[in-house]
């Protein structure tokens, strides 16, 4: 389980589309992403809701709708400091990212939603382990750079679901800092008691 001050959660992506039932692990859901001159990717992964019962506040239901399964989710905890998510994406909404790529973005603004589960093995209960509290359920915020290089990349590899199922998706890794001016607040727990609230936020230039 993430300390409180290295907010980094490693998921378990295979585990979210029910491969191993039996399986408990974090999970991960990409529940939003907008942005980058008009790109909105759509919410074209269905799985199954692992949690689904009191307590969930996020998603409902024994099914959750996402754009992308998280893999990893790694975050210092500071006001600013960057966020970035690993997440495996459909095959079309991995197309849809590479074209956008494809010519030089015209903004690299966005909004992005997720949302983590995780499995307290001593009390044998799940609960909300990373999340974003405003109403809107999205942070916004703009792609990071690194020497000069955007923080964006979408493989064009497949990587297969298991050998027993005929569904491939594609990984993709993005960082992000928040936008001038931008304000949100993001809680994140060790456990089914144990929470902290950051703010996420960058003061307008």
């Amino acid at each position: 389980m993430p300390p409180t001050n290295n907010l980094d959660y490693q998921c378990d992506w295979r585990f979210g589309f029910n491969v191993d039932p039996k399986k408990k692990a974090a999970v991960g859901y990409l529940l939003f992403w907008s942005g980058c001159g008009g790109l909105t990717l759509p919410q074209d992964i269905q799985v199954w809701n692992p949690f689904s019962s009191s307590g969930q506040t996020i998603v409902s239901g024994a099914t959750v709708e996402c754009i992308g399964m998280i893999d990893k989710f790694s975050y210092q905890g500071g006001s600013d400091d960057p966020i970035r998510i690993s997440t495996y994406l459909s095959k079309g909404a991995a197309a849809n990212l590479r074209a956008k790529l494809a010519s030089p973005l015209t903004t690299t603004k966005l909004k992005v939603g997720w949302y983590i589960i995780d499995f307290d093995g001593e009390k044998k209960t799940w609960y909300e382990a990373a999340l974003i509290k405003d109403a809107s359920g999205s942070v916004n915020a703009v792609l990071d750079t690194m020497n000069g290089d955007l923080q964006l990349f979408v493989s064009n590899e497949p990587v297969a679901l298991s050998p027993q199922l005929d569904i491939h998706l594609y990984r993709a890794e993005f960082q992000i800092v928040p936008a001038d001016g931008a304000t949100a607040n993001l809680e994140f727990a060790t456990g089914p008691t144990t929470r902290v609230v950051r703010q996420w936020a960058k003061a307008a230039s």
